[in-house]
């Protein structure tokens, strides 16, 4: 993805365009399959008016949300990407637990703490070596 977000001559609106362009493609065979192309002649809440702005308000959300997924992707780097799309999900799961009272059960405990771990592993890992070693044996980096 960052190959081809700096070596294709495309801007980055026309990358985003292409690739919710060709998402068209392969979400086509599936409303087919599920049927669901049928609502648009047999039900009135889907050609209401709330529902078409709605519907067009999300597709809009989505396509600048792809437009900052793929800035984010080259100026950093995809695995650095795919680690924050993860533990994106810590802060949801605890917003859940203390706004909605959902109920907590051990093995969420579990992923909250393995997923902030390997945060913390990860982004240890992507530190200079001299901060590394300055960490370790306790120094401050500015000493």
């Amino acid at each position: 993805m960052r190959y081809a977000s700096t070596n294709i001559k495309l801007p980055k609106f026309g990358m985003v365009f292409y690739n919710n362009f060709l998402s068209i493609f392969m979400l086509i065979p599936v409303v087919i399959w599920a049927e669901e192309h049928q609502l648009l002649w047999t039900s009135s809440a889907v050609t209401s008016p709330s529902f078409l702005a709605i519907n067009t308000l999300a597709g809009l959300f989505g396509f600048y949300l792809n437009f900052a997924s793929l800035w984010c992707v080259a100026a950093t780097s995809a695995t650095t990407y795919a680690i924050v799309g993860s533990l994106n999900k810590i802060p949801i799961l605890i917003m859940g637990f203390l706004v909605f009272q959902a109920k907590m059960t051990p093995q969420g405990v579990r992923f909250i703490a393995v997923a902030t771990l390997g945060g913390f592993i990860y982004a240890y890992s992507k530190l200079p070596s001299r901060v590394k070693g300055d960490v370790i044996s306790g120094m401050s980096v500015k000493e």
